[in-house]
């Protein structure tokens, strides 16, 4: 009796590191994940964090090496699908870090697969939650430590030379600003709409704002360091002035944001996802309201549906398995 299959990903973010196992058929009941906190100790921590988790997963699950068919390496970037490395990383600790090569040598009859871990997760959309209307044209946009985005055109996946062809989170919302992206620089969306960016901003700000802080100071215990983003939507739901006034900055650059998607790309559906939409009662409901009543403020295309992945914390792990089963069934939307 031959041996059943099984197909790896792994999903690497600035937080957290997400492993799974799958048969090749992607039944969302049989996927098993592990995770662990991004580690940042040295350039080669999260490929032997990566191995580990593998290797945990094939003992508890009595599974041999050999019957694995592939692995998946979805990862931020930048990246270089050649090299298997990542390059002028903003939030995983190192600029350069090699991915692939580690864990080729622990895996080496394996084939091993990286991507740009937004294309993983429009993949995902693509191969779960999208529907026939919107498969051909769909973009996924992530907003978490960092902001990402993924593409389909015309039924093609869009990765470029490298494979970073969406680094749409470092595209310049604000030619005149002096907030310094950590990836150089200076006013990408990212620095005023991600988890990070939202922060920073309102450290830099507080001090000075004509806005009340009263009810964010009083959910941090008035330490200005406990503030992240998650406080300060928070405060904004309940009233605060000055988290509403950092929220609203948020908002308005993801008009801009979404504007600049929309006319590079002329997409159907856009599909947002990350841990900011934890709070996507207050993003949403001003972005839809914004492309549905006077779209031609911020894109000249007619309007994309927005709306959220129903796999927040997973999207990007299902899409590195998702690349894993399209590449072995030779799926002509990454060909």
């Amino acid at each position: 009796m031959s041996k059943k299959e099984f197909i790896i990903g792994a999903d690497i973010g600035g937080t957290w590191i997400r492993v799974a196992i799958s048969p090749i058929d992607l039944k969302k009941e049989a996927i098993i994940i592990k995770k662990t906190q991004t580690p940042k100790i040295n350039e080669y921590s999260i490929s032997n964090a990566i191995i580990s988790l593998i290797t945990q997963l094939l003992i508890d699950n009595n599974i041999e090496k050999d019957q694995i068919l592939g692995i998946g390496l979805a990862s931020a970037g930048p990246i270089n699908i050649e090299s298997g490395e990542v390059f002028n990383n903003a939030n995983l600790g190192f600029k350069e870090i090699p991915l692939k090569k580690p864990i080729q040598e622990k895996f080496l009859s394996v084939p091993i697969y990286l991507i740009n871990d937004c294309n993983a997760s429009v993949l995902a959309v693509h191969y779960f939650e999208a529907s026939d209307d919107e498969k051909d044209n769909i973009v996924y946009i992530t907003m978490s430590t960092g902001i990402g985005g993924g593409v389909i055109c015309n039924g093609h996946l869009l990765l470029g030379k490298d494979g970073n062809a969406a680094e749409i989170g470092h595209g310049i919302v604000n030619h005149q600003s002096r907030f310094q992206c950590n990836c150089g620089a200076f006013g990408c969306w990212e620095v005023y709409s991600s988890g990070t960016g939202v922060r920073n901003r309102a450290l830099e700000a507080i001090k000075t704002s004509s806005f009340s802080s009263k009810i964010l100071m009083f959910m941090v215990d008035n330490d200005e360091t406990n503030i992240t983003a998650k406080e300060l939507f928070q405060a904004a739901k309940g009233g605060d002035k000055f988290s509403k006034s950092i929220v609203d900055q948020c908002i308005f650059y993801t008009k801009v944001g979404v504007g600049l998607v929309n006319n590079f790309y002329d997409c159907a559906s856009i599909y947002f996802g990350g841990a900011m939409m934890k709070d996507s009662d207050l993003i949403l409901p001003p972005l839809i309201e914004q492309f549905k009543t006077e779209p031609i403020l911020f894109t000249i295309n007619t309007p994309p549906q927005i709306k959220v992945t129903k796999n927040l914390a997973e999207i990007g792990i299902m899409g590195a398995l998702t690349l894993v089963k399209y590449k072995l069934e030779g799926n002509p939307l990454i060909l």
